[in-house]
């Protein structure tokens, strides 16, 4: 697009230039030229705006990382449907995108094929419970640890969807045989804490208390029980 130029009258010697008494009536740019100039320019600035914006995004539409990921693995998918860990790379993605139930559709896929696909297994429990359905998330976290009993990440996700339950026994028995395989996760030493101190076992509550706070010596959570059972490190 161009832009019409204005006649600066730099020319002193010409026949337009301003005179000593300064510049005659014709020599004024009329309101209307003026006014014409600058809406082309902010039309050119905005022409401008919408194509860097759409370098970024297409069609003006705001893009993401979590889309660039998407994209990706959903063109893997594309090439090879058959691909399992694509599926669940696919799925994770729709799962950082929040697209929740495109991404169970991926790991339900995933676990129809291979029951046995942990990966896959773990996300669609995480996934569960964003989405509020807790019973089958507690059923993939339990198939979850069926395959690899000292699954650390699935039995902390057990141990607080039974902590949030109250069920502290049912806390014990996801987490404990884990803790003993992995004593050094702090997290699973106060889980397993906070089901002894809710069982009436209160010395075995502290102990916990302390291995998690010789683990993660920041832990406040256990440092507050330690402090609530009138104990301290």
């Amino acid at each position: 697009m161009v832009v019409p130029e204005l006649d600066t009258g730099s020319d002193a010697t010409g026949s337009d230039a301003m005179s000593a008494d300064g510049p005659g009536p014709d020599q004024f740019v009329p309101a209307w030229l003026a006014g014409l100039v600058l809406a082309l320019l902010l039309a050119v600035m905005g022409v401008g705006g919408y194509v860097l914006r759409g370098v970024v995004a297409g069609e003006g539409r705001v893009s993401s990382v979590e889309d660039a990921e998407v994209a990706r693995w959903q063109a893997a998918v594309r090439k090879d449907p058959g691909d399992l860990t694509a599926r669940v790379s696919l799925g994770y993605a729709f799962q950082r995108a929040g697209r929740y139930d495109r991404a169970v559709d991926e790991y339900l896929f995933v676990v129809e094929k291979d029951p046995r696909n942990t990966a896959a297994l773990y996300n669609l429990a995480v996934v569960y419970r964003e989405l509020d359905v807790d019973d089958k998330a507690e059923a993939a976290l339990w198939d979850v640890l069926e395959v690899v009993p000292d699954h650390a990440l699935a039995a902390k996700a057990l141990g607080e969807l039974y902590l949030e339950r109250g069920q502290y026994r049912s806390l014990l028995k996801a987490v404990r045989p884990v803790v003993e395989v992995h004593p050094e996760i702090a997290d699973l030493q106060y889980l397993t804490g906070v089901a002894y101190e809710n069982l009436g076992h209160t010395d075995w509550a502290i102990a916990r208390y302390r291995l998690a706070l010789k683990y993660a010596p920041d832990y406040i959570e256990a440092k507050d029980a330690l402090k609530r059972l009138g104990e301290t490190r």
